[in-house]
């Protein structure tokens, strides 16, 4: 349910309004209902629209270094191996607990001192968040790339900025080693999609979608 925008037309609208809340864009999008329930009281419209079918995808967005500077975020984000021994050796738990977000992966990783730094956010001295690893590289035109990483924090720890605060770290951290540019996909309407969007990062389109 929501509001006709300036310049759309309520097919248009509602469309739009089942991407946002959702993360499904609908197929085409038919006319079922249209009431004024408040006549004589108010002017308006109501239109109820059925859609056969949605897709939901991968969005591809773009984090271009080049157009501001990416501030060094507030709170408690600094590399792993920058927080006491004992905030260090909650890492390993931490990462087996969000082991689905690829964690676990990536301290098998780090053990083995095969990638870059990884930044942690920790709450009485329990590591809650990560996200990395953090690694520049040259694109194929030899342009410094952001490498994509894996990012989590614990559902218990969410709610409180501490996502946001990981991800505006790694992108100070990108900045200020050289990176031009980041390329992410999020899935359509799911946090990361949310966070890269209120972040204001450029959609380039959907790699893939699924049909329903």
């Amino acid at each position: 349910m929501g509001l006709v925008e300036e310049g759309e037309t309520p097919a248009e609208a509602a469309a739009r309004e089942v991407l946002e809340e959702t993360g499904w864009r609908p197929g085409p999008v038919k006319p079922l209902i249209y009431a004024e329930p408040a006549n004589g009281i108010t002017d308006s419209q109501h239109h109820i629209f059925r859609a056969d079918g949605a897709t939901r995808g991968t969005r591809i967005q773009l984090k271009d270094f080049t157009t501001g500077p990416c501030p060094a975020p507030d709170g408690p984000v600094r590399p792993v191996t920058a927080w006491p021994a004992t905030v260090q050796n909650t890492f390993a738990p931490f990462a087996e607990t969000m082991a689905a977000d690829g964690l676990a992966f990536l301290h098998t990783q780090v053990q083995a001192d095969r990638c870059g730094p990884v930044l942690a956010t920790a709450v009485e001295d329990r590591i809650v968040g990560a996200i990395g690893p953090m690694e520049v590289r040259m694109d194929a035109i030899g342009r410094p790339q952001l490498m994509p990483q894996y990012f989590a924090v614990v559902p218990e720890a969410r709610g409180q900025g501490l996502g946001r605060a990981l991800w505006r770290a790694a992108m100070h951290w990108g900045q200020t080693h050289g990176a031009a540019y980041q390329l992410l996909q999020t899935e359509v309407g799911g946090p990361s999609d949310r966070l890269c969007r209120s972040e204001g990062l450029t959609s380039l389109g959907f790699s893939h979608t699924t049909h329903i």
